[in-house]
């Protein structure tokens, strides 16, 4: 028991750890509970009442999953029988109400394979549905989502699943913790007349709750496939987006870039590495994450047309399979990159280096308006290509955007993007 107690200040607190075989069934990692004493044998007489409570709820926990995936495995072995005979898995309940033809050829059917295990159960529809709720599902959100999770580092994994799983528990605020099954475009309308209703009151923008919306849909999409649940989800979620008002990033003006922006006298205060990142960000339109990811045989400073090739690597996925380029080190990139050959070291991520420089230029009056950001820099590079007369095209490869039509050789060479 001395492990399962320790001494926090002057308070006596009970901790235990999730056991390996709880851990699928329990959300936490540990139990902490304070003992409220500062009486080391009252700390020990409470933690050991604790403790066998705690176990206790352990063991009752463990045995509801167990039961509830025996039950998820039955039903799903029920929906693949009744399917491999022909028939779409219905309850019972749901074929009474089907007409008498439907009946019979299900009875029918059943009545022929009365010696095949489970053959005749699922194709009249003895078999309990599990029921599945929301909150059971963001448990499980590594789980259902592995695929999307494949090749991101920790941040790129926090940064995709916190909004996904934020708009889920918005979801289950408003229609309630209900079985996935029993969800219903009244209630997607219901979640519809919320998001428009915050929008009215200028507390979020329209954007937001499409989003929101498109990650619930996606994400009930996922468990449907996952526990093969007989509801088209992207139909009830179809025809809701609100209407959003475009108001994308305000591009920086070249010359104020050029003058202002890059000039020594204005960025002297911010750190090295920050100040070569605007540089960087100004000569290759490149996002933040993309330059901060790079390593160093990411970076080409000896060849006849220096570059770099932003590229994916274990751990490190890019945002998009289009967003994999080489772009040409020219100006203020070219000599940023031969102060720092070996890449951008000292922010761990992108956000944090994006919120130091944003922080600079407001408190340095570097922005022309309070929607300028430094990632604006990326919408000036696009605009100064196309002011130089670029073909779409090449636009579209140094920014890595994705190109229309089936995507054919290995693109642009060098010196084209070069010129």
């Amino acid at each position: 028991m001395s492990n399962y107690y320790y001494k926090r200040g002057r308070i006596y607190y009970y901790r235990r750890r999730i056991p390996e075989c709880v851990a699928p069934y329990e959300t936490r990692r540990e139990v902490i509970i304070s003992l409220s004493t500062k009486d080391e044998k009252e700390a020990i007489r409470k933690a050991a009442i604790y403790n066998d409570y705690i176990e206790e709820y352990w063991r009752n926990l463990v045995k509801t999953g167990q039961n509830n995936k025996n039950k998820d495995a039955e039903f799903k072995t029920a929906v693949k029988l009744a399917k491999a005979h022909g028939f779409a898995y219905k309850n019972i309940t749901e074929i009474a109400r089907a007409p008498l033809e439907d009946v019979i050829e299900r009875v029918n059917a059943a009545s022929k394979v009365i010696n095949r295990e489970g053959a005749a159960p699922s194709i009249l529809g003895v078999i309990d549905e599990p029921q599945i709720f929301l909150s059971d599902c963001v448990n499980k959100f590594d789980l259902l989502c592995a695929d999307r999770l494949v090749n991101k580092s920790d941040n790129q994994i926090r940064k995709w699943k916190n909004p996904r799983i934020a708009g889920i528990n918005s979801f289950i605020d408003i229609v309630g913790d209900k079985a996935v099954q029993d969800v219903t475009r009244a209630d997607v309308l219901l979640y519809r007349t919320w998001g428009m209703k915050r929008v009215e009151n200028g507390e979020i923008i329209a954007s937001t709750v499409n989003k929101n919306m498109r990650h619930i849909r996606d994400f009930l999409h996922d468990i449907k496939i996952s526990y093969e649940i007989d509801v088209d989800f992207k139909l009830l979620f179809s025809e809701i987006r609100l209407k959003e008002i475009d108001k994308s990033r305000p591009p920086f003006e070249a010359d104020f870039v050029q003058n202002i922006l890059l000039s020594p006298d204005n960025l002297k205060t911010l750190n090295t590495e920050a100040r070569l990142l605007v540089y960087a960000m100004a000569d290759t339109g490149a996002r933040e994450s993309e330059l901060i990811g790079l390593r160093d045989e990411d970076i080409f400073l000896n060849d006849d047309i220096p570059y770099i090739w932003i590229r994916p690597y274990k751990n490190n996925a890019l945002k998009t399979s289009t967003s994999e380029r080489k772009i040409p080190l020219v100006g203020s990139a070219l000599y940023a990159f031969r102060q720092l050959p070996t890449g951008f070291i000292h922010y761990g991520n992108a956000d944090s280096a994006s919120t130091a420089i944003n922080k600079y230029l407001r408190e340095n009056n570097l922005k022309p308006t309070p929607d300028h950001s430094l990632y604006s820099l990326r919408h000036t590079f696009k605009d100064r290509l196309r002011d130089a007369g670029a073909p779409e095209e090449v636009i579209d490869e140094l920014m890595g955007h994705k190109k229309s039509g089936p995507k054919y050789g290995r693109g642009h060479m060098l010196e084209n993007k070069y010129f």
